[in-house]
């Protein structure tokens, strides 16, 4: 895997490259010590042999730096940084995958560029507006292990899939790198307001013309699929939503098998 960084007119980012075939971008979640790999590496080994795979680290998270304001959670830029990155891929047609908060920038890319192709999201917000405890709780920067391993049972259907090495990896990022100062800075204007600024109103969800596959855990605690999935699927105009059962937050994580094939299976098909 290659990392290397990219500048946009607001700062700069990380870009996480590897595989071969057609480009997609892939835009990770908003949660303690999250970035790129923290979210996709375990589709990263499938996906990489049939696609070039750009994963982005958004700013103030993995190896990108806080802006030059300062960290803040700031929906409206990572969309314009998701936007900078196809520009930067540079070719006519990318697809894009989004990840919980991620989802929401890549349906927000989608209504606003004609450039992308098609869209998977998986556990995307977006559809909800009301802070509920498992989301409040995953929003909080862990001071130690155990914090974060307990933040984080609340994001899972089945708390074996969360390895003692990936646990360290993210807090390693929380404070070895600052992250979670930066991250608990990012919530100082409250969660509430956060979630609200990344809703996404029907008219912008009317206006997405590539073809979006959702799929969402039929237990996720955070992201609840009746007041997130289905507020998108009700408004996309061309979408096909995939309720997992015995998944939490991170379909990925939990059913990285099936949600590879889907998303194959959505991003090769040639119906445009």
């Amino acid at each position: 895997m290659h990392t290397e960084t990219w500048h946009f007119d607001e700062g700069e980012f990380a870009v996480h490259r590897v595989g071969e075939g057609p480009p997609l971008l892939l835009i990770h979640g908003i949660g303690p010590g999250t970035a790129f790999q923290a979210n996709f590496s375990a589709v990263v080994p499938t996906l990489a042999r049939h696609r070039t795979l750009y994963g982005i680290d958004l700013i103030g998270f993995g190896a990108s730096p806080a802006g030059p304001d300062g960290p803040r959670f700031d929906f409206a830029r990572w969309v314009r940084q998701a936007a900078a990155a196809v520009a930067r891929i540079g070719v006519p047609r990318v697809d894009v995958w989004g990840q919980s908060l991620g989802g929401a920038v890549a349906l927000a890319l989608a209504a606003a560029s004609p450039a992308v192709r098609r869209v998977v999201v998986t556990g995307a917000g977006g559809g909800g507006r009301r802070l509920n405890a498992a989301l409040d709780a995953f929003w909080t920067a862990p001071a130690d292990l155990a914090a974060l391993r307990v933040a984080m049972q609340g994001a899972v259907f089945d708390a074996s899939v969360l390895r003692d090495e990936q646990l360290a990896l993210r807090l390693d990022a929380l404070v070895r790198d600052g992250r979670g100062a930066d991250f608990e800075a990012m919530m100082a204007s409250g969660k509430a307001h956060n979630l609200r600024s990344c809703w996404l109103a029907p008219e912008l969800l009317s206006t997405v013309r590539a073809p979006v596959l959702l799929i969402h855990g039929r237990e996720d605690r955070p992201v609840p699929y009746r007041e997130s999935a289905l507020h998108l699927f009700d408004h996309l105009g061309d979408a096909r939503l995939v309720l997992l059962g015995r998944c939490g937050h991170n379909p990925m994580l939990e059913h990285t098998a099936a949600v590879c094939d889907l998303a194959l299976q959505h991003l090769t098909s040639t119906h445009d």
